[in-house]
């Protein structure tokens, strides 16, 4: 497909790009661990990165030798409990947890008619652009729960 070289829209990440859940996703997911008896550092935790929330547990649950441990609806109930830790480490983001230059990025484009996008793997990036102030700025949000495949797709 050819074009006239104009940008048509702008998509990005959340997570390294607008700004930085990294530490938050740690956290919650080391406070689990230590509900199931199963500590794990961040060198583990590079592991989790860009995985969806099931398939981070089951890495968690491998790591303590309990991947057999426990049925279908715990592991439901242990990924909701990280998410519910997760969500209110979030309560302390703030419009300056946003790197430097987003904002007036945004604002350019949206000046200049260029829609922006957020794809994100998060299920929780509307209430993070809410919570840096950005949520305006944005045309579309597509997280997991709005496409058939999320990433890698």
């Amino acid at each position: 497909m050819k074009g006239n070289g104009a940008l048509q829209a702008v998509i990005f990440d959340l997570d390294g790009v607008i700004t930085d859940t990294a530490e938050y996703h740690y956290v919650a997911w080391k406070q689990l661990g230590e509900e199931l008896d199963i500590p794990f550092d961040r060198e583990f935790n590079e592991q989790l990165k860009g995985i969806s929330r099931g398939e981070s547990l089951e890495r968690i649950l491998r790591l303590g030798g309990k991947e057999n441990t426990y049925s279908a609806e715990e592991k439901e109930e242990f990924a909701s409990r990280k998410n519910e830790h997760y969500v209110s480490l979030l309560d302390s983001l703030t419009p300056e947890h946003t790197y430097p230059g987003i904002r007036e990025l945004l604002l350019e484009l949206q000046a200049s008619g260029i829609p922006a996008v957020i794809a994100s793997a998060s299920k929780n990036a509307p209430q993070i652009l809410k919570a840096l102030e950005l949520d305006s700025l944005f045309r579309y949000v597509v997280h997991p729960d709005s496409v058939p495949h999320g990433k890698p797709a």
